[in-house]
């Protein structure tokens, strides 16, 4: 259900002053919210962030919880008595604010995490419907506007200062031929390609591809970018001889298309070329990861923190042909094949 016939509610300077001191007071709560044993049942608590985001409507909190919803086995047509409960508290809390009344039919701890999970739900969609106006199922973390396209840029280059540019060297230094780059981004990869090559890059956000084609200005190869869907690429089977993404797979929304895609436009011999973060190889930090995955998810826009790219791959019908892995598995380079 979606409350039509108002504007969607921003993230402003009053917004925060309101939501920020309640979510400050639940900060213990949403810990056990999500990382101890006996919290409150994931159903209702996705039930109660989905009643929330049928107020405000931000389309990427809805696409990230539509899927998580599925996960913690919620249907909206066959929600169980506790699960209506947390729906209608959910659609509750974001009219009447923080003091909305909880449903009583849970446990005193279980009420709080339920506040919690909500407070932090509504600041969510606020600031999705601020940053991330137009929902892409394809990709939940996606680029809003200007400023966040820069950000996001910032992000990179840091990342890239403290050592990340080895691993994308590594990737797109040696791409041959005509390459096609999904989730091109602000452009990082660019200037690692070699020379001679010709760059086809696709984004959804048109904000990162403008930063992109300013990078791309004065280099010494072909550089084509262009908006499209990694699900649905607008090019004829077999039209590269080497397919790269960095940091992409996570986020798209669909991630056997995607790499179903990838594939029926890569060549005969052809390369798709990955640099992704998965879950780690040791099992204490891949437990940590399983915990904070949905959280992390919902303050990224969608990134799944524990995913088997190596399992996704070769779900899709690819052949890996190498896989490096660097702190404790959680940074993974994947070369494969058709």
């Amino acid at each position: 259900m979606k409350v039509e016939g108002s504007a969607r509610p921003r993230l402003t300077a009053r917004a925060l002053c309101r939501w920020l001191p309640p979510l400050a007071r639940h900060l213990p709560d949403l810990a056990s919210a999500y990382l101890v044993p006996g919290r409150v049942r994931p159903s209702v608590r996705e039930a109660a962030m989905l009643g929330v985001t049928s107020v405000n409507r931000c389309e990427a909190c809805q696409a990230v919880h539509d899927r998580w919803s599925r996960h913690a086995g919620l249907r909206l047509d066959d929600m169980s008595p506790a699960e209506a409960l947390a729906f209608a508290y959910g659609q509750q809390i974001a009219v009447s604010g923080p003091a909305a009344l909880l449903p009583p039919a849970l446990s005193r701890r279980h009420r709080r995490e339920l506040a919690a999970s909500a407070v932090l739900m509504e600041l969510a969609n606020l600031a999705g419907n601020r940053f991330l106006p137009r929902g892409d199922g394809a990709r939940a973390l996606q680029i809003g506007d200007a400023r966040t396209a820069r950000l996001l840029d910032l992000g990179m280059r840091a990342a890239d200062r403290a050592g990340l540019h080895r691993a994308r060297s590594r990737i797109a230094g040696c791409a041959r031929g005509d390459v096609l780059e999904l989730g091109v981004g602000t452009g990082s990869n660019l200037r690692s390609y070699p020379v001679g090559v010709s760059i086809n890059g696709i984004d959804v956000s048109a904000p990162a591809l403008a930063i992109a084609a300013a990078r791309a200005r004065g280099m010494d190869r072909r550089v084509v970018l262009s908006m499209a869907d990694a699900t649905a690429l607008p090019f004829a089977d077999s039209s590269f001889d080497t397919i790269v993404a960095t940091f992409v797979l996570c986020s798209v929304g669909d991630v056997d298309g995607a790499l179903r895609e990838a594939r029926r436009v890569l060549r005969p011999g052809g390369t798709i070329r990955l640099l992704e973060h998965a879950e780690a190889i040791h099992p204490v930090v891949a437990g940590l990861q399983r915990r904070s995955a949905p959280a992390w998810a919902r303050a990224s826009g969608g990134c799944r923190l524990d995913h088997d790219v190596a399992a996704s791959v070769r779900g899709a019908g690819l052949t890996i042909v190498s896989e490096r892995r660097r702190l404790s598995g959680i940074l993974v380079e994947i070369v494969a094949a058709a």
